[in-house]
């Protein structure tokens, strides 16, 4: 028996190699199949990280979002702005809190965030000095997501679940 490192839950690893991976039926959380329990801090300071980070992530976006309604001035804009920022930070909170792989955490920050970064691109009322360098980190941003969703389908194919 080992507990997992995403919800704690005992797993038996019976019939599973040393060094294989699997996938915690629960929460997703990719792990080793070892005999030794894993460290119990290094989960809890992922979880202090993601949630720091997202809390910076959210209050740059709202700034900008503020500084777009103070600069250009369009109630509507500012309104799909907020609330797309809002989707970007609730996401991977949501995924945090209920399955901690990490692979499907980078999917659901990137893909709303490269939206997010391609609509102030064409945001009315900004006049822009580096344009094309917005719109193509809102490309990476979206490759980087899309990149993450197939490593997460892969791992939930290929991986067995226990």
């Amino acid at each position: 028996m080992i507990k997992c490192g995403g919800c704690g839950r005992d797993i038996d690893l019976d019939g599973i190699g040393d060094g294989s991976k699997y996938l915690c039926v629960r929460c997703y959380h990719q792990q080793v199949a070892e005999r030794v329990s894993p460290g119990g801090p290094s989960h809890t300071a992922f979880i202090a990280v993601a949630a720091v980070s997202l809390a910076v992530i959210a209050l740059a976006g709202i700034t900008l979002c503020i500084l777009y309604l103070l600069g250009a001035g369009n109630i509507a804009w500012f309104i799909t702005f907020l609330l797309l920022m809002l989707c970007v930070v609730a996401c991977p909170a949501v995924v945090l809190l209920r399955m901690r792989n990490v692979s499907l955490l980078i999917t659901s920050l990137y893909l709303p965030l490269g939206l997010w970064s391609y609509l102030w691109y064409v945001a009315p009322g900004v006049d822009w000095d580096y344009g094309r360098l917005t719109a193509w980190g809102a490309y990476a941003f979206a490759f980087i997501g899309l990149l993450a969703v197939f490593y997460f389908l892969r791992d939930l194919r290929t991986l067995p679940r226990l």
